[in-house]
């Protein structure tokens, strides 16, 4: 899937699609924060000390990246062939 700026979908997918793309590169820095020891979880650093508020974000990006990969069903989208954006 390539990130191209179109007209295709729903305005909740392409939110979706949008969140599950800074969830993944969040997780990305994860992954490099623990191989240099360091702590680079942004929702963290931003939400830490509020945790409920830290879980809710990845509540919320894990259900857009559920829809990403089921696709929407809305009509919108359904004319755009479930593609996102």
């Amino acid at each position: 899937m390539t990130v191209t700026m179109r007209e295709k979908g729903c305005t909740l997918s392409t939110i979706g699609f949008y969140i599950v793309l800074v969830g993944a590169v969040n997780w990305g820095l994860v992954g490099l924060g623990g191989f240099f020891g360091g702590d680079w979880n942004v929702v963290h650093m931003i939400f830490g000390s509020w945790a409920w508020l830290e879980l809710a974000v990845y509540v919320v990006v894990g259900i857009s990246g559920l829809m990403l990969v089921f696709g929407c069903k809305c009509d919108k989208c359904k004319v755009a062939g479930g593609q996102p954006m």
